[in-house]
């Protein structure tokens, strides 16, 4: 009896024990991966494991582990066929997402870009144009400038000779009343006296 219950005394101390030594590792990528019955070449192949499988790590001795891959089978297995790092199998998926993600990511980082490129395009065009707009005017109120210039001079010359004229008439009209009145005066001694003289014969 005392045999019987140290027995299961050490069965339930190994069945506790595991989990703590419990480890998930990776089938290596090599073709083929032989499951034995026991830890050593001399126990029979119980069978092949697919590469890149994952498996939990039971027990481990010095070139051989106890697995439980994904079929629930329990097998020896040499510590050189285990990793871990995930196989390609594993991670190919992995990469094929994240490329994924990657060209959502640069698809939307290009329609962004093409977006402010359109942008960018669409205000040097507005920039431009409204500079054509400004040269344009301002070319248009040079010549307005230059033509009211050339107004203002032939105003300018108008009322200088208008000026002139007047002037002239002005002098013209002075010298006139001058003579008229030094005539007067030359020719009212002549007559006053000529009528007294005539008033005296009479």
């Amino acid at each position: 009896m005392q045999k019987v219950f140290s027995i299961l005394l050490g069965c339930l101390i190994y069945i506790i024990s595991l989990p703590s030594i419990a480890e998930t590792l990776y089938v290596t990528d090599n073709l083929h991966t032989y499951l034995r019955k026991g830890a050593g070449d001399q126990y029979k192949i119980s069978g092949t494991i697919q590469a890149g499988e994952q498996v939990l790590v039971l027990e481990k001795k010095e070139r051989y582990s106890l697995i439980r891959d994904e079929k629930n089978r329990e097998a020896w297995i040499l510590n050189s066929e285990l990793s871990t790092t995930p196989s390609s199998k594993k991670l190919v998926p992995q990469l094929q997402q994240q490329v994924e993600e990657l060209t959502v990511k640069l698809n939307k980082i290009d329609g962004d870009w093409q977006q402010r490129t359109s942008e960018m395009q669409r205000r040097v065009k507005q920039a431009d144009q409204q500079s054509s707009e400004l040269l344009d005017q301002n070319a248009r109120l040079k010549r307005e400038l230059d033509i009211l210039k050339n107004k203002n001079r032939e105003l300018e010359t108008m009322q200088d000779a208008e000026a002139r004229e007047i002037m002239i008439q002005y002098f013209i009209y002075g010298g006139s009343v001058l003579g008229v009145g030094l005539l007067l005066g030359l020719l009212i001694p002549v007559i006053i006296p000529r009528r007294r003289r005539n008033s005296e014969w009479i």
